[in-house]
């Protein structure tokens, strides 16, 4: 009987081992499923990216644009935040890039202009983060924060009146309206914001601003929506002040519509990678990816196929682009890792089962 209490024994332990490792595997699978963000991040090699002294981060949130920069002074400037359909997209991209750099704080919000698919995850960016500066189109809202300007533009859509709303309400935060201007960001560093020249235009994309980021002679374009007539704007004034507007990196204007990026303003800038953010059927134009190839761009990324797209650029000024194109499907990984695992806990119960019964069958002999 003392043998036979034994094993009884033996195999309670047992039960309470199983049990004690599909809990931590149910425990593991739940983290995995959480984290995937974060995998995606790893799995691509963007921790090369996270110890260089400029990180220009071009997020994938679908046919919208978000972009986030941190400087090599540690100052971080979002340029425009996605559409409300990729808020969590956005928000989540956010997040890993302040975590990766051990920051909390958004020091400059830039909102090329209006539209939804640029200013559409402003207001979770605003009510998360503490955010310093806001730079602003010069494009009026029906919010009741407002300022009154009678020259300016008046946009009525809900989710141009809720970002303005959010923005006045943010505390120690100091909000200008886009206006040209060059500033040094740390050592190395500049960044010259050229403005629409006009304060009022008949679409909303001509608000766009061109802003250039200039690190260890690694040149940045960022466009918004810039239709052609701006990009004329831009070309007349920088030849007429002889400024220098060549680029290495080019975000390519209005998510790679026809409309923008014209040979002439290739030639004027001369790119030599250009970055462009869509996510439906009609962008990029195929125009347009023919004018970049006539230009001779050296490589085209689009967050469409290539996910997120960062690049990074070291103290000595060598750059490094990585992107999320490789997909670690973690799902279906998790998924033919569990029919493995209950597999094989499926076979453990059948051999202690077994067991059991044996046991069970002996001491009933013994019984009897």
């Amino acid at each position: 009987m003392e043998k036979l209490r034994e094993k009884m024994k033996r195999i309670k332990e047992n039960d309470i081992i199983k049990s004690f490792f599909i809990i931590i595997y149910v425990i593991v699978c739940v983290l995995l499923f959480i984290n995937q963000y974060n995998i995606q991040y790893f799995a691509n090699g963007f921790s090369a990216i996270d110890d260089k002294k400029l990180q220009v981060y071009f997020f994938d949130v679908g046919q919208a644009t978000a972009t986030m920069i941190v400087l090599p002074n540690d100052v971080t400037m979002v340029i425009d935040t996605g559409s409300l359909d990729s808020e969590k997209d956005f928000m989540e991209s956010v997040n890993l890039v302040l975590d990766q750099n051990n920051l909390e704080t958004v020091d400059y919000l830039i909102l090329t202009h209006s539209d939804e698919d640029h200013v559409g995850g402003a207001v979770a960016l605003l009510e998360k983060y503490q955010i310093y500066n806001v730079i602003r189109p010069k494009i009026l809202s029906t919010s009741a924060s407002e300022v009154e300007n009678e020259n300016y533009k008046l946009v009525t859509t809900q989710v141009y009146e809720d970002v303005i709303t959010a923005v006045y309400s943010e505390p120690y935060c100091q909000v200008t309206f886009m206006e040209d201007e060059a500033m040094f960001a740390g050592k190395d560093t500049y960044i010259r914001f050229f403005a629409c020249q006009n304060d009022s235009y008949s679409e909303t994309n001509d608000y766009s601003p061109f802003i250039n980021i200039v690190y260890k002679n690694n040149s940045f374009l960022f466009t918004g929506d810039a239709s052609e007539d701006r990009e004329k704007e831009l070309i007349e004034y920088a030849s007429e002040n002889e400024i220098d507007v060549s680029v290495d990196f080019l975000l390519v204007g209005h998510h790679g519509s026809k409309y923008s990026t014209s040979s002439e303003f290739l030639e004027f800038t001369n790119p030599k990678f250009a970055f462009i953010s869509a996510g439906d059927n009609l962008h990029p134009s195929y125009d347009v990816i023919k004018r970049l190839q006539e230009n001779g761009i050296e490589e085209i990324y689009c967050t469409k196929t290539d996910g997120m797209i960062a690049v990074g650029v070291d103290e000595n000024g060598n750059f490094f682009i990585k992107t999320t194109k490789y997909f670690v499907d973690l799902p279906l990984i998790i998924v033919l890792f569990s029919c493995v695992f209950f597999c094989l806990v499926c076979l453990f119960d059948r051999y202690y089962y077994k067991r059991r019964r044996n046991i069970y069958l002996r001491n009933k002999h013994l019984v009897s």
